[in-house]
């Protein structure tokens, strides 16, 4: 039995047949001695579930009945690892790979009331910057990024706290859950992991950047598409509306942020209209329109637009 922290390895999958392969031989290649896989599958209809038994037998696979969600797909995953009494959950991508060290590098930057995530770059690319990690702006609900898209150099290679990331790849404590609780499932997707954050900080938590730490990921293929879809609009829209007011510090500070909303909306609703993007139309106006009707969780698919 190693000495070393146990870490519950926590990956949701939904549909991953074209890449899921790459990400168990990289997996393999981890020269971690105390960690442990467990898959969380929200339904999967490509037999990449299957395909995960298969591949790694001494896997916690959890099959679900129906798209769950990362939100509550990473809460199973996490419930898990605490049942079993291990250390840490890092909670990680399954369309990414990693450096062999990676792990041992995040275990041995953390302590128990410290988070860490690693240095993400473009699998497609290795010069540029994939960590959407940085501060998160209130007032305005704006992400400030502070690497994403930047090229790899020595200011992306500085260890430096942080307000909020990402759970592309992230190592959290298994007692933050303790502490923060659960994450909140009503996001289904999108800013439950700045949420999540928000609440560990406030309970003694820190979020450290590790970037001697390093993954590769090929950005956007477990949800489909580009940066931006309809599908993303949607629930980025509605989310970000539920983020802010859920955390707003006074009922003036929301209406601010409420007037600001919309007034850099309507450029982009006029935008939509005008280039003929009904899709991406529907999808803004359905964000907001839900989120002022309380229509949180999982509501709309792929197939809505």
């Amino acid at each position: 039995m190693s000495d070393a922290p146990s870490v519950g390895i926590v990956t949701v999958n939904y549909n991953s047949a074209s890449f899921i392969g790459a990400f168990l031989d990289s997996l393999g290649r981890v020269d971690y001695p105390n960690a442990r896989l467990i898959v969380v599958d929200a339904a999967s209809r490509d037999g990449s579930s299957d395909e995960i038994a298969r591949r790694r037998p001494d896997a916690h696979l959890l099959r679900c009945d129906e798209n769950v969600g990362i939100a509550r797909g990473n809460n199973l995953g996490a419930a898990c690892c605490r049942e079993q009494g291990l250390d840490y959950v890092l909670f990680v991508n399954n369309d990414t790979t990693h450096e062999p060290d990676f792990l041992r590098t995040l275990v041995e930057a953390v302590d128990e009331r410290t988070m860490a995530v690693p240095r993400i770059l473009y699998a497609q690319d290795r010069r540029l910057i994939s960590t959407h990690a940085g501060d998160f702006d209130w007032d305005l609900g704006l992400f400030r990024h502070t690497y994403h898209g930047k090229p790899d150099g020595p200011a992306t290679r500085q260890r430096r706290e942080l307000q909020t990331a990402s759970f592309c790849c992230i190592l959290l404590p298994a007692r933050a859950f303790e502490a923060a609780g659960p994450l909140d499932e009503r996001f289904f997707m999108y800013y439950e992991e700045t949420d999540f954050l928000r609440r560990a900080l406030a309970r003694g938590y820190r979020l450290l950047y590790v970037p001697e730490a390093v993954v590769y990921h090929r950005e956007s293929a477990s949800s489909g598409g580009g940066w931006m879809t309809p599908f993303k609009q949607y629930y980025a829209t509605r989310n970000r509306l539920y983020l802010v007011r859920k955390h707003a510090r006074s009922r003036v500070r929301f209406a601010g942020f409420t007037l600001y909303f919309w007034a850099t909306r309507v450029p982009y609703l006029l935008r939509y209209a005008l280039s003929g993007q009904r899709a991406m139309l529907k999808a803004t106006l359905l964000g907001m329109f839900h989120y002022y009707r309380g229509r949180m969780g999982r509501t709309l698919e792929v197939s809505d637009f």
